[in-house]
């Protein structure tokens, strides 16, 4: 794509993508404005035009894995077929699988998360408003059915976030195999869900 013929959203676009390859290659410490410039096939002056910083792609980064990661849960509580039960683990195992794939599997993804969630720790929080949300619909399906009997499905969906934390944190997937989490968390799924039932 030449930089001359594309607007400015397809070339920010283009940044992006240049600089997840070369984070996931290099990390985000040794990644360089300069690098990501070359990548792109323009200037260093002229990347300036449309990000500030580094620091600053690697949240337009960030942001766009936490817009990766709400879609495929999203894609779960639309997914037809399935009870409300089967959509609550299914719900778990599908963020276990994203950020195993993302952090265990690309090592260098954690130095990225590491600079800029400890500046930007409001997108963990936006994240987790969204996900409590895709959980309530989960459970207010489940109290609709009749499956779940939850008097307050805020709560429940606060806690459920907080009890499957593990499975969201990649300090935990040191010395463990995926396999072995998700039966973990199958388990704790099989024991929220009893609670859920009333």
């Amino acid at each position: 794509m030449s930089t001359a013929d594309s607007t400015a959203e397809e070339i920010k676009a283009l940044i992006l993508e240049k600089a997840i390859d070369r984070f996931i290659r290099y990390g985000f410490g040794k990644t360089t404005m300069v690098e990501i410039a070359r990548d792109c096939g323009m200037s260093a002056g002229n990347l300036y035009r449309y990000f500030e910083s580094k620091f600053d792609i690697g949240v337009g980064v960030a942001q766009g894995y936490i817009s990766n990661a709400e879609q495929i849960l999203s894609d779960v509580v639309r997914r037809p077929g399935l009870k409300p039960a089967q959509r609550l683990e299914i719900f778990v195992l599908e963020k276990l699988r994203f950020m195993h794939s993302h952090i265990v599997e690309q090592p260098n993804v954690q130095d990225l998360v590491n600079n800029i969630l400890d500046e930007r720790w409001d997108l963990v929080e936006l994240h987790r408003e969204v996900q409590n949300a895709l959980m309530s619909e989960i459970l207010f399906e489940g109290n609709r059915t009749g499956e779940f009997k939850v008097a307050d499905v805020a709560q429940a969906a606060n806690a459920i976030y907080a009890m499957t934390t593990k499975y969201r944190l990649p300090y935990f997937f040191k010395n463990v195999t995926l396999e072995e989490l998700e039966q973990e968390a199958k388990s704790v799924v099989s024991l929220m869900i009893q609670g859920l039932k009333g």
